[in-house]
């Protein structure tokens, strides 16, 4: 038999890796296969005077620890033309907490999960999305409860009460004066 197509394994070698591959294709699967969006498993719904926002929950196909993606989605009231505000990954499939959607007034609203938080002033027409493992590192708020609780008022300024360790207390507050463009200590 030539060498160079067997690779140097012999029929023996070859029979085997035919076996393993045949025994362990799934896992072969995970490993070449990205984790991505599969079956939606619950959607929510709510809206103002202005504008409408969507969460919808899927389950992730593939990965070695298969979660969910939930996605945010905004439209001006009475269309079907949505846009994604953002969209965050969890390593568990978990409800939808409405909770973390909230309208300030029929212009001013914002949503969050995990460590990323989003904000409009301007009816939903445009979203400002602040990432907390991106733009503030040293926070080390990078855990699926990252940012706990916002309050945000209608001029732009707000508070967001982060929880970096649960061991620690009273835990950190950050301010914003720009919608949740940027956030401080």
């Amino acid at each position: 038999m030539n060498k160079w197509i067997w690779g140097g394994f012999g029929l023996t070698g070859v029979i085997f890796l035919i076996l393993l591959l045949a025994n362990y294709w799934p896992l072969l699967y995970i490993v070449l296969v990205p984790p991505h969006k599969a079956e939606k498993f619950e959607s929510w719904r709510t809206e103002n005077a202005q504008v409408q926002i969507r969460v919808e929950a899927f389950h992730e196909c593939c990965g070695f620890v298969p979660g969910g993606y939930y996605t945010f989605s905004s439209a001006p009231i009475g269309s079907d033309k949505w846009q994604e505000i953002m969209t965050f990954r969890h390593d568990d499939p978990m409800p939808i907490r409405t909770n973390q959607v909230q309208f300030v007034n029929d212009e001013v609203a914002y949503v969050f999960m995990g460590w990323q938080f989003a904000a409009t002033n301007d009816a939903g027409k445009s979203w400002a999305v602040w990432n907390g493992c991106v733009k503030a590192p040293e926070l080390k708020i990078c855990n699926y409860e990252g940012i706990r609780a916002v309050e945000l008022s209608a001029d732009g300024t707000g508070a967001m009460t982060i929880d970096p360790n649960p061991e620690q207390s009273p835990l950190p507050i950050l301010r914003t004066e720009d919608f949740g463009r940027t956030w401080h200590e």
